[in-house]
């Protein structure tokens, strides 16, 4: 049985959640490289500035998205439906990659926001 790549029953969803959190690392050290090397945020302040501030919002974004796509597969998963096995099995492994990126999210994220920037 073919899907198209955007259904939920695609395997290719399945790195899928790894995928995002993949871009939103690269994304977050990229620019925290380029934002440190062109305008580092005043060191008296802390962690208590604007690029934590926005490293801390997309972050949050990030985790909403993938806990999102994760209940929503799961949920899939679980409903009365008239599902095959390898059906299930995609939606079943998917929701948990995208709870592992979840996590994987929350703990990086949490040194980007708690520490000091371009120290």
């Amino acid at each position: 049985m073919k899907y198209n790549r955007t259904s939920v029953f695609h395997p290719i969803q399945i790195p899928f959640g790894l995928t995002i959190w993949s871009l939103w690392f690269a994304a977050m050290y990229a620019s925290h490289a380029v934002v440190c090397g062109i305008a580092p945020p005043d060191p008296s302040q802390g962690v208590f500035n604007w690029l934590n501030a926005s490293f801390g919002l997309f972050t949050v974004l990030v985790i909403v998205l993938l806990l999102w796509l994760g209940r929503r597969t799961w949920k899939l998963a679980h409903e009365p439906n008239d599902l095959n096995d390898r059906q299930v099995f995609v939606l079943k492994v998917s929701s948990g990659i995208h709870f592992i990126a979840a996590l994987a999210t929350v703990f990086v994220g949490m040194q980007l926001v708690f520490l000091p920037p371009c120290v």
